[in-house]
Order: structure tokens, then sequence, then C-alpha cells
């Protein structure tokens, strides 16, 4: 699993993850991936090279959304593969984040 950060423009972090988020993955990138809760107005997740999401991976996901919304931030997860997005809708993970199609809307719905 890889992990790259950026601030966009306007504020929004965007994390963008390459690999399988499984055990091993979230193994890798937790400690890095839990330190972004201080993003300043919230959290994009380009989920767009994730080709597997397991229940370790979505816990990496929930912490974070937790940790943003407890300083009145947001995370939002961006263009996932139909089959992880198909594993978040699963397990309610669209209940807490939004899925946005693009990091565009994302990004402004963070900001906003």
């Amino acid at each position: 699993m890889e992990l790259t950060v950026e601030t966009l423009p306007n504020g929004v972090t965007k994390a963008k993850l390459v690999g399988r988020l499984d055990i091993d993955g979230a193994a890798k990138i937790d400690v890095r991936f839990s330190a972004l809760s201080g993003a300043a107005y919230g959290l994009a997740v380009d989920l767009s090279e994730v080709t597997f999401i397991a229940s370790m991976g979505i816990r990496t996901l929930m912490l974070a959304a937790r940790s943003l919304a407890a300083n009145g931030r947001r995370l939002a997860l961006v263009s996932p593969q139909p089959n992880v997005e198909k594993a978040l809708r699963a397990t309610g993970v669209d209940e807490v984040m939004e899925i946005f199609a693009d990091l565009d809307s994302a990004a402004e719905a963070l900001k906003g």
C-alpha cells in the first residue's frame, strides 16, 4: 500500500492510496494516515487505485473520519473502484462519510 499526501490550493488535504487496503496495507499506512486527522478543512481520500479493501482498511478510514469529526472536519472518499465502493456501501461506510465521483466535488464539499 502506498500513501501520498498533498495539500490542495483550497486547503483540503488529499491522500491518495494505491494498492490493497487489507491487513498488511492498513498496517503500512495506519500511523501516517491517523496523523492526517489534523487536515485544515478536511481529508479527501482518493481510492481510484485501491484494488481491494478489507475490514482493517475500513477501520483505518473510520478512525480517521471519527478523529476529523471530533474537530469539526470531515473525510470524503473519492473515486473508489466498483468492488471497493460495493464493500464500502455494504458495511455502511457511506453513512459516515460521503463518496464522491471526483476530487473537485469532494474538495468543494469539504471546504464548504
